[in-house]
């Protein structure tokens, strides 16, 4: 894109968000509902609660019917060409999540296990994914983005103060712009509700937890065109390893204007401090996964430095999310959220590359920065649906703007004292390396999109297209430098899907995305962004009653344009490196006999790079993907008298063998963890004891030691052990 252009490219997104907002100050007021043509094909209503399930509202029970993930309309999960998946709050409290990666536990093509602990979320979707916070899949907030620093700085989302999460499997950046080829998470914040509700929680447990939780929501005027919701928590906990905890305290309020059923418009707040806290750091193979000198480091041994070591967050959020319907075919939706991050790191690390200086003497190095972030998304949506002839059409058109300024100071990496780890000794003296780089890192982001779902008899056909610009200002302050690097990528979808008066839905859908590649190659041109493109065919299922949900998938996704090792330049890439992640995906959710709730999932991964200047690599297995997963959760209701009101809730993961390392030296053994959660209703059978629920629940049953997943012989990670909680609570 010309400079000259790009200059004019904020002005255009401004000129068009005004556009969008405006004619709200000219709508009609209380418009009643208009119905479709008299042609139009009619679908059954979604209700819950009396009420028509959308995408970003409540969900009765474990299974949705409608999301916006998959096209940023309000459509039927059964209509969308795409691996999807929903995770209720339902499931979330059922399950007693505490992070998202919790919450994805039993999705199908979702590992997010491979580094325990909620600092950080590292998520592989469909293979794709990382450890690191800028290898993170990009998570949405609301339909936005979530800002990244240059660094340690990523923004995590606690699962109390959402609705929901879905999870797009594939290509999205059709939608969504810069994204992996693996998917999107899109959490969805809780809102306000038409009618009152209060809610208070204290939670103990093991490893000194400590949680107090609250969400209250409801009408602020009498005939609810003014609606508030607040929740928030604040939680203590220790890690399993020694030195280590977590602490938070998060508040999220919001406030919704709802002058008449056309327009509404909501104000989304959020503030999260998470204070000196530390993450579970990497450890070698030899002495985890196999004994050093006949014994195993043990799962609480703390690799770091006490004292040292921190990852303090604080993060504020505020947005809006505004709709407006002028009639039957018109519909427009703005979406703006603005965020400021800061994050304190410091720690140190064994070296991966090199972990031992001797039999059970750790080699390690430190490091720290300090990370400023200030990040503004915004998503401008226009929405027609219109009949031509016997065919339906739904048309998006949408503008999306996304800027950023991370600003980050901090240190390249000093040597630490070595660490024995059968006599470990924290007190030695170490030095704090100076300050070796101060960077400022600017990117701009500017996407257009069209989309087109068509419905034709029983077809329902998903076409789009989106152009997206990008510019990327890195700033060296220390050495008064600075690399522009500049990206245009164009992305489509084109999908289908027939809808069987059984309920059966075959689909079939093509899908493309790219993700920028910053730096440059040893002449100095920059890189092109890697880009991806997935086939994808599936058959979905659903009762006429909606109470049972199958789905089965199976994709091919080939990522090309990777970076690989210059082997006539060290210390440089060259962009010669292809990955291919093929799979199938099974998942159920139904409910039987009115009492029990089943979510079965299943994956088959095998995740290989094609490509690479690297020849041993090549054909090999991506490292810390399992290649089968595989998760069954029952619920049970109790409707025995005396006993009603009593849930009782078991589940079983498997996590199946992983490659070690990139070239397939070693693998990961599989291990099968247990779950269980009960809870009781005191009010069902005892009316005095109405709002009175309490319940406990247990991650890894059996407390089986494991390691989660490597990314090298010198990096491992030891999977979460027991977790016990047990929580009290009082609702009205």
């Amino acid at each position: 894109m010309p400079r000259a252009a790009w200059r004019r490219v904020p002005g255009w997104a401004a000129a068009l968000a005004c556009t969008v907002a405006m004619p709200v100050a000219a709508a009609a007021p209380d418009t009643p509902d208009a119905g479709e043509p008299a042609n139009a094909p009619m679908l059954a209503p979604i209700v819950v609660d009396g009420r028509r399930e959308t995408g970003v509202g409540p969900v009765q029970g474990i299974a949705a019917d409608v999301s916006r993930a998959g096209t940023k309309t309000d459509t039927a999960i059964v209509e969308v060409p795409q691996g999807l998946s929903v995770v209720t709050r339902e499931q979330m409290d059922r399950q007693d999540v505490h992070s998202v990666g919790d919450s994805l536990r039993y999705t199908p093509g979702a590992y997010a296990d491979s580094r325990p602990g909620g600092v950080l979320e590292s998520v592989f979707l469909r293979g794709f994914g990382g450890f690191a916070a800028a290898a993170i899949n990009p998570q949405m907030l609301d339909g936005l983005p979530l800002p990244k620093g240059v660094n340690w700085a990523a923004s995590v989302v606690d699962p109390w103060t959402l609705e929901r999460i879905d999870v797009l499997r594939g290509p999205a950046s059709v939608l969504y712009g810069q994204a992996s080829p693996g998917g999107i998470v899109d959490m969805v914040s809780k809102r306000p509700t038409r009618d009152a509700q209060h809610l208070l929680a204290v939670q103990t447990g093991n490893r000194d937890r400590g949680q107090l939780a609250f969400d209250f929501s409801g009408p602020v005027t009498q005939d609810g065109t003014w609606r508030y919701r607040i929740d928030g928590l604040a939680r203590r906990v220790d890690e399993q390893i020694d030195y280590s905890r977590q602490q938070r305290i998060v508040v999220a309020p919001s406030l919704t204007w709802q002058p008449n059923a056309d327009t509404s418009f909501t104000l989304l707040g959020s503030f999260q401090r998470d204070p000196h806290n530390n993450f579970a750091g990497w450890l070698p193979a030899v002495g985890t996964l196999w004994p050093d000198s006949g014994r195993r480091i043990p799962t609480h041994f703390y690799p770091g430095l006490p004292g040292f070591d921190t990852y303090d967050r604080t993060q504020a959020m505020i947005g809006y999310a505004f709709e407006h319907r002028f009639n039957s075919t018109w519909k427009v939706r703005q979406n703006v959220r603005y965020t400021h991050l800061d994050v304190d790191f410091a720690g140190a690390a064994v070296n991966f590359v090199a972990p031992y200086l001797a039999p059970g003497v750790l080699n390690r190095s430190l490091s720290w920065s300090r990370e400023h972030v200030n990040h503004l998304a915004l998503d401008n949506q226009a929405e027609m649906r219109v009949m031509t002839g016997p065919v339906e059409h739904t048309v998006l058109a949408g503008l999306s703007y996304e800027h950023a300024v991370a600003n980050l100071v901090g240190s390249g990496f000093g040597a630490a004292p070595p660490l024995d780890t059968r006599a470990p000794d924290y007190g030695q003296p170490f030095a704090v390396p100076p300050v070796a780089q101060q960077t400022r890192q600017t990117p701009d982001r500017i996407g257009v999109y069209l989309q087109d779902q068509v419905r034709w008899d029983r077809w329902v056909f998903t076409l789009g297209g989106r152009e997206e610009w990008s510019r990327t200002t890195t700033d060296d302050l220390l050495r008064s430098a600075s690399v522009r690097q500049s990206t245009r990528a164009f992305t489509g979808r084109a999908g289908a899907v027939y809808l069987f008066d059984s309920g059966f839905a075959p689909y079939m859908s093509y899908s493309t995305s790219f993700e920028p590649a910053l730096g440059t190659r040893f002449d100095g041109q920059p890189f092109t962004p890697t880009k991806a493109k997935q086939f994808e065919v599936g058959l979905r299922y659903q009762s006429p009653d909606r109470l049972q949900n199958a789905s089965i998938a199976a994709f091919d996704i080939r990522q090309r344009n990777v970076l690989t090792a210059d082997p006539e330049h060290p210390f440089f890439s060259v962009q010669t490196g292809e990955v291919r992640s093929r799979g199938i995906e099974l998942e159920g959710r139904t409910r039987v006999w009115k009492q029990l709730d089943v979510i079965a999932a299943y994956t088959y991964l095998d995740t290989t790079v094609q490509a690479d200047t690297d020849p041993t690599v090549v054909g090999k297995r991506v490292a810390a993907v399992p290649r089968h997963l595989a998760s069954l959760w029952l619920d049970y209701a109790v409707e025995r008298p005396g006993l009603r009101g009593l849930r009782v809730g078991g589940g079983v993961r498997y996590v199946g063998r992983s490659a070690g390392d990139n070239v397939n030296t070693f693998d990961v053994p599989a291990v099968v963890l247990f779950d269980l959660g009960l809870s009781y209703d005191l009010g069902v059978e005892r009316p005095a004891w109405k709002g009175w629920r309490v319940a406990a629940h247990v991650n890894n049953l059996f407390d089986r030691t494991y390691v989660s997943s490597c990314f090298s012989a010198g990096g491992c990670f030891y999977g979460t052990r027991l977790m016990v909680t047990g929580d009290v609570s009082y609702r009205w």
